[in-house]
């Protein structure tokens, strides 16, 4: 069922990968041409005398390319730089939405006596901060940015940053093309550096929130680039008391510290699952502008395959389910403010299926959903149900942009290899012209003995038949097999009692459930236990005819 592996990941959120793309093939060509650049920096185990031995002109002889050739090149692309100043560590090309992210980072950086306060949201695990690390080196190596200030949640987070920005300074390769920074060093601290560099006076200090910077001035400057990495922690998110004073501080404190002719306010983070969430605030700010990205893209490809591939993502999201604590994985991998908006339902208190695998259900029927009643929606659901003690499970799913071609194949087989006779269509409007193309092809494929029937969802809005269905989950009426768990709870979890587009394919499936058994349970009865032990004993070729 590979469409139902990528419809439980559509509910989520992901890049395409890189590792077939043309695009990929021209990076590993720069990539190589880098080779002979980086192998200045060695092995970890080179001494630090062997690497001040290096000639600056023998390295770009190595490379085949002048300093102002790399220096251009590293200024224009993104995987060059981050080659160039983490050799050991740079793996991987940064995917297409990094780069787009990039590209609007550097849109704002160069502008001149201007305020940009602009807010990053990426998920945890795809290597924001050190995207960080790398903008604030092309800062400094490219712009005419003074004074940067760096603020993280603690001051020891923030001067691990400064420090590793240094360490990227100081690599061989950096020192070759742009000269070492330390010829110029006034001060050298762990949350203070001044240096003069690149034609001028650089200041990088390091502060944790909520810490004394009313009237930072050094050197008679201010800062001008203020970079808001990861501010605010999950305590701090949890606490309405902890956050205002977070808030207030930030906007009353550190953003006011700001140099007067210009500065640059880059809050990076990752959406929490309470609403004290800073990043969720700014994303209502109009005042700031927004790029927020989710682990797991609408096309269900993970942001970044080769770093987080959709397969990890996946287990990672099963598990914090199990746990009972999916909204985690939504608001802090998929960056979603309005995760768990459900809240109606306790997902680690549903009852589990009660038979066992092996078990002969009374009964089993099919429901598809061709989703038309669903504002700008184009997805088709179809459920596959057994009845066990008169409770219907659903067993199987599968969810998609079905033609109604595909739609009719997918259904009948489910109807042919698990021996079901009971097709249930919702047909409300033109949704009952798929009736007619089931009679249709049934006739031209020249199977007998499947009903399929219409059925109606009433005056009743949708919401409120699913408002019930919940209940009735809860309380053991209906049940869902583990096979088709995650993409319902997906549902469940993402539906909104106040919103008329939620994405509920799957949920509108378990509300017709039980009114199938009742109206049309002459239908739904399975046939004698030794016929239906025979038919599971069959093979039924997955496409078994030229439909």
């Amino acid at each position: 069922m590979a469409s139902k592996s990528k419809t439980s990941l559509e509910a989520l959120g992901g890049a395409p990968s890189l590792s077939s793309s043309p695009y990929r093939a021209e990076e590993d060509k720069k990539l190589a041409q880098l080779a002979q650049l980086e192998t200045v920096s060695g092995s970890e185990d080179s001494s630090a005398e062997e690497a001040k031995k290096v000639n600056k002109a023998d390295t770009i002889d190595q490379l085949g390319a002048s300093s102002e050739e790399i220096q251009s090149l590293a200024k224009q692309d993104l995987d060059f730089l981050a080659a160039i100043i983490m050799p050991l560590v740079f793996t991987y090309c940064f995917p297409p939405v990094f780069k787009s992210v990039w590209s609007w980072l550097l849109a704002y950086v160069h502008q001149e006596r201007a305020f940009p306060q602009l807010a990053l949201g990426l998920p945890r695990g795809f290597g924001k901060s050190t995207l960080m690390k790398i903008y604030l080196i092309y800062v400094i190596l490219f712009t005419d940015r003074k004074f940067i200030l760096v603020v993280a949640a603690t001051a020891k987070l923030a001067e691990n940053i400064l420090s590793d920005v240094i360490d990227m300074l100081e690599e061989p390769n950096i020192r070759a093309v742009f000269g070492d920074w330390k010829l110029g060093c006034e001060k050298d601290t762990q949350a203070l550096k001044k240096f003069g560099f690149r034609g001028r006076n650089i200041t990088l200090a390091a502060a944790g929130a909520e810490t004394s910077v009313r009237g930072l001035n050094i050197k008679n400057e201010r800062p001008d680039v203020i970079l808001m990495d990861d501010i605010q922690s999950r305590e701090c998110a949890d606490s309405a008391v902890q956050s205002d004073s977070l808030e207030s501080w930030m906007i009353g404190t550190l953003m006011k510290a700001k140099s007067p002719t210009g500065c640059m306010f880059l809050f990076v983070a990752n959406m929490y699952p309470t609403k004290h969430s800073i990043l969720r605030k700014l994303k209502s700010n109009p005042s700031w502008v927004k790029f927020i990205a989710g682990g797991i893209l609408a096309d269900g490809t993970s942001l970044w395959e080769e770093l987080q591939p959709i397969a990890q993502l996946t287990a990672e999201f099963e598990n914090d389910l199990a746990m009972g604590r999916p909204e985690i994985f939504y608001s802090e991998v998929l960056n979603d403010e309005n995760v768990q908006a459900n809240n109606l339902i306790d997902l680690s208190k549903l009852p589990a299926v009660p038979h066992e695998e092996g078990d002969i259900p009374a009964g089993n029927f099919i429901i598809i959903d061709p989703a038309t009643d669903k504002l700008g929606a184009d997805e088709v659901s179809v459920g596959y149900f057994e009845v066990h003690d008169a409770s219907p499970i659903l067993m199987e799913m599968e969810e998609g942009r079905f033609s109604p071609g595909d739609t009719i194949r997918k259904a009948l087989h489910y109807a042919l290899s698990k021996n079901c006779r009971l097709i249930v269509v919702e047909s409300n409007a033109y949704q009952y012209s798929l009736l007619y193309w089931f009679d249709f092809i049934c006739q031209q494929m020249g199977i007998q003995g499947i009903e399929c029937v219409p059925i109606y969802s009433g005056s009743r809005a949708k919401n409120a038949r699913i408002l019930d269905m919940f209940k009735a989950y809860a309380a053991g009426e209906i049940y869902v097999h583990e096979l088709a768990r995650l993409e319902v709870h997906l549902q469940i979890t993402q539906f909104n009692p106040m919103k008329r587009d939620n994405t509920d394919g799957l949920l509108d499936l378990l509300t017709y459930a039980p009114r199938v058994i009742m109206e049309f349970g002459e239908y739904v009865i399975t046939g004698n236990i030794i016929e239906a032990q025979e038919f599971d004993a069959l093979e039924v070729p997955l496409f078994n005819s030229g439909f």
